[in-house]
């Protein structure tokens, strides 16, 4: 047991397990081991407080609670939105490169359209400031900061790639190999603005069926705006590599 902590110098005694300075545990050793990263990693992951999974649980439920905590300062009860939204965007990149869907098959442009594959996860990740602008032009009466919609954007859009990652591209895996289907892909958009409203309906204040109807609102003019920037990039870059 260190007579002293290891990050702040502050003395402790033999019987504590934590320093009542800094609040690093104290049975940390001067070299680190494979032992305390899996520890750390495991921590991370599956402890009860602030972890990822407790996270995924309140966001099946209670989405747009879990982004007014976080606004409102209560910012130890969950894991962060943008590590959360970071992780989901990679996990899903995995996946969709070990199945090989082809998300942009459908936009066509040979290279162009080849290039978004190959960065499918600056894709998904520019979708989440969209979706933050649409929320503040629709719900500006709320006089929320565009930081304070953002955190619902990320939140949000974490769970909808995690959803992404372990139901939606396995399912076009299965059904579609090389491709997305159409169909299955609008049943999916359909799920997701439903959640997207959920959500919204729990985050801002007011009446919840205008709520319900801004929201629905915001999430087709990110979803436009979204695929207006797509299309924009595939004229310009199949235009630059065109022979």
């Amino acid at each position: 047991m260190a007579e002293s902590c290891l990050n702040c110098g502050a003395a402790t005694s033999q019987d504590q397990k934590f320093c009542g300075q800094c609040g690093q545990r104290t049975n940390i050793s001067r070299r680190l081991t494979m032992r305390d990263i899996g520890h750390d990693l495991v921590h991370a992951i599956t402890h009860a407080d602030h972890s990822i999974f407790s996270l995924i649980r309140a966001l099946i439920t209670r989405p747009g609670y879990v982004a007014r905590d976080f606004v409102e300062g209560r910012r130890k009860r969950h894991f962060g939105p943008f590590a959360f939204l970071i992780i989901t965007v990679g996990l899903a990149s995995a996946v969709i490169f070990v199945t090989g869907v082809q998300w942009f098959q459908p936009y066509g442009h040979g290279k162009a359209g080849e290039l978004l594959q190959r960065h499918v996860n600056l894709v998904i990740l520019l979708q989440m400031p969209l979706l933050a602008l649409s929320c503040a032009v629709f719900f500006r009466k709320e006089r929320r900061s565009f930081a304070e919609h953002l955190v619902l954007a990320a939140y949000v859009s974490g769970f909808h790639t995690l959803f992404v990652a372990v139901v939606e591209t396995p399912a076009f895996a299965l059904t579609s190999p090389g491709s997305a289907d159409q169909r299955l892909a609008a049943a999916f958009f359909a799920a997701w603005f439903a959640y997207f409203v959920f959500a919204a309906m729990q985050f801002y204040q007011g009446n919840r069926a205008w709520a319900a109807g801004k929201a629905t609102l915001a999430v087709l003019l990110a979803q436009v705006m979204t695929i207006a920037v797509l299309m924009a990039f595939l004229f310009v870059t199949s235009s630059l590599l065109r022979p």
